[in-house]
């Protein structure tokens, strides 16, 4: 998964924080009952955003209740259930699952692949409920493969096409909420990718790893990525929220900003 698509807990009001561990806890309680231990292995914050934006936009029944903690299985935790966690645990187990061989095919790492081995019973169930979804997932991380493979250098590329796919998973039902959504996910998409091979630069060259910013002679891609959050933020504004508004804009505004190593911060680190 991205990792990157987060709250700045800090900035949440004590009533925020509690919703968002609810829509956090109730993900995990969902993938536990899709796909056992190894579904809950596979539990992100990025996920969670997605339902909570399209909880607030749909304004879904949500069952409350408790469960229990896999880390503190002592301590009963407040969890939330609706449709739109359903989808995320899918979408959840799917990117999980393509995660997993990604890495065994890369790393050669035995749990990747027996974790892969394990989502893949899962997949069949999950393309007939979503088969626009799961087709424009395998499609597009095709393709970044297939860039990959080429060492392709135009970082426009790559990040489009990873923009296509979270714009198609954004994109939950055919229905007026259809463009914004997909608008919304495939600038945060882009940005994501972005920031992502922002931060593993000094790294990948190192180890002599793909990324298609090794080319560039820009070292401050600050400018670049405000203009991607500007868009997503743009079109998240189409959409009539209301419900967990406050949330929705931390993350867009603060939260996806967290992990951010600056490299112009990290040079003065460094020094």
């Amino acid at each position: 998964m991205f990792g990157y698509i987060l709250a700045n807990r800090k900035a949440l009001s004590k009533e925020e924080r509690k919703r968002y561990d609810e829509a956090y806890c109730g993900l995990c309680r969902v993938l536990g009952i899709k796909a056992g231990k190894t579904g809950r292995a596979c539990l992100s914050y990025d996920m969670t955003f997605l339902s909570i934006l399209l909880s607030s936009l749909y304004n879904f029944p949500e069952q409350q209740g408790t469960c229990s903690c896999p880390t503190r299985p002592l301590k009963k935790r407040r969890c939330v259930v609706n449709e739109a966690l359903d989808y995320a645990a899918d979408m959840n187990i799917v990117l999980s699952y393509y995660q997993a061989l990604d890495d065994w095919k890369d790393d050669k790492k035995k749990s990747a692949k027996n974790k892969s081995e394990a989502l893949a019973k899962y997949l069949p169930e999950i393309h007939k409920k979503w088969p626009r979804q799961y087709s424009a997932i395998e499609e597009k991380l095709a393709v970044l493969g297939r860039m990959e493979n080429a060492n392709e250098l135009n970082p426009d590329l790559p990040s489009n096409c990873f923009g296509e796919l979270l714009g198609e998973i954004f994109a939950f039902r055919e229905d007026e909420y259809y463009a914004p959504l997909k608008a919304m996910g495939a600038a945060l998409g882009r940005f994501v990718y972005l920031l992502d091979a922002v931060n593993d630069l000094k790294a990948d060259i190192k180890k002599q790893l793909y990324n298609p910013l090794v080319a560039q002679t820009q070292q401050d891609f600050t400018i670049l990525l405000t203009i991607m959050m500007a868009e997503c933020s743009e079109a998240c504004d189409k959409l009539p929220i209301e419900k967990d508004s406050g949330i929705i804009r931390n993350v867009l505004y603060s939260g996806v900003w967290q992990k951010y190593r600056h490299p112009l911060h990290t040079e003065k680190e460094a020094k």
